[in-house]
């Protein structure tokens, strides 16, 4: 579904209310996959956890071990969570678009039914995107959510500003303690979470600059692709980010977005 107005237009995937594409005034800015864009998570809404948790596989609540299944074999862990491959409802409004997904419980290892609206909206220079998380259920519900935008990349391009800290990540690239970060060279290959609330994408003719919902994001690129991910998330399955918890019939809203 595409959503058009004067200051740009952007493009819809039902399949993980997946954002993939994005114009802002006459510029470009998220990277086309094609047919692969599904292999990618492109644009994709993670949810109820985003990248890969600490533990590879169990998602821990309280006194509860919740263990997902392996759908990343290289890592063997469990990756995005459920929603990168799930349908979402989408609706056409006068700002935007809406994309809802009402989950029902039933999987033993996430057994919290919920209601996830994602609203998209484009503004002057301005693109932003807003999640409700509704708890249906009648216990205590634990979630974080990312989003996995890919943003093209001159040649050229620069990312700023340099973040002071990182998580470190285990052999299976599992996130670990936070370390110093003592720099690198962003045109080498690139998959983890920096402590970057704020980061601007410096391409020869633009800057990009994409707001977190949290004081981390997680950065993704292929050595010498023209593309780099610049995660928006809420946190990971990892002691130094709780679960955020949505209290029976209650919900929780988080918001990030992306400025030309």
């Amino acid at each position: 579904m595409t959503f058009e107005n004067e200051y740009g237009a952007f493009t819809i995937d039902k399949r993980g209310a997946s954002l993939v594409m994005l114009r802002l005034g006459k510029q470009h800015l998220i990277h086309d996959f094609g047919i692969e864009k599904y292999n990618w998570a492109s644009g994709a809404v993670m949810f109820p956890f985003p990248v890969r948790m600490s533990t590879g596989t169990v998602m821990q609540f309280g006194d509860n071990n919740f263990k997902w299944p392996i759908n990343d074999d290289n890592h063997k862990a469990a990756l995005h969570g459920l929603t990168p491959w799930i349908d979402f409802k989408l609706t056409l409004h006068d700002n935007g678009i809406s994309c809802e997904y009402e989950y029902d419980g039933t999987l033993e290892y996430y057994p919290f039914p919920n209601r996830l609206t994602i609203t998209y909206t484009l503004e002057s220079k301005s693109f932003l995107l807003k999640a409700r998380i509704e708890n249906m259920g009648t216990e205590n519900m634990p979630y974080h959510i990312g989003w996995h935008p890919y943003f093209n990349l001159d040649s050229s391009f620069a990312l700023t500003p340099s973040p002071k800290f990182r998580l470190a990540k285990d052999e299976h690239s599992l996130p670990r303690n936070k370390v110093p970060f003592l720099g690198f060279d962003w045109n080498d290959e690139v998959d983890g979470a920096f402590y970057m609330r704020d980061i601007c994408i410096e391409n020869e003719n633009y800057q990009v600059n994409v707001t977190s919902c949290s004081e981390i994001t997680q950065v993704f690129r292929p050595q010498g692709a023209p593309f780099i991910a610049l995660e928006p998330i809420t946190g990971l399955g990892h002691n130094d980010f709780p679960w955020r918890t949505v209290a029976p019939n209650s919900y929780d809203e988080v918001s990030c977005s992306i400025r030309l």
